[in-house]
Order: C-alpha cells, then structure tokens, then sequence
C-alpha cells in the first residue's frame, strides 16, 4: 500500500513540471492545481466506470501532491 502511495506521487510530477513549460497559463498557482485535480478525478472515474480499477480518494490526493511537486520543481529550476 505504501508503494502505490509513492508511485501516484511520481507519476504526477512529471505533469506538474511539463504544464507551465507548455503553456504559460499553468504558471501561476490555482491553474495547475486544478488541472491536475481534474486529471486525476477523471482517472478515478474512468477506472470506476470501465471497473479497471478502485475509486480511491487517496490517489486523488497523492495524484495532485505529485502535481504540486512537479511544479514546485519547475519553479525552483526557473529561478536557478
């Protein structure tokens, strides 16, 4: 369980990072955390509804941590 915990978080920060490189909107602080709240909403609903998966609130969290993260990433590579 830990391990699933650790892996939503990784592999949401490559999203957070890859936003505000492409599009200058996701820059500031509520677009992206929306956005990926969103992706990550629409990930658990898909899996709910193709049955392909569990609807956990818990990845939706870890999900937009790892969004955060990416993008904390991003701004602290930008300002170096």
């Amino acid at each position: 369980m830990h391990a699933m915990f650790v892996e939503n978080i990784i592999m949401f920060i490559p999203f957070g990072v890859l936003l505000p490189i492409l599009f200058r909107k996701f820059r500031s602080g509520w677009a992206y955390i929306l956005t990926g709240f969103i992706c990550s909403c629409s990930i658990e609903i898909l899996q709910h509804i193709t049955q392909t998966g569990y609807l956990q609130l818990d990845d939706v969290v870890t999900n937009r941590t790892g969004t955060l993260l990416g993008w904390l990433a991003w701004k602290v590579n930008r300002k170096i």
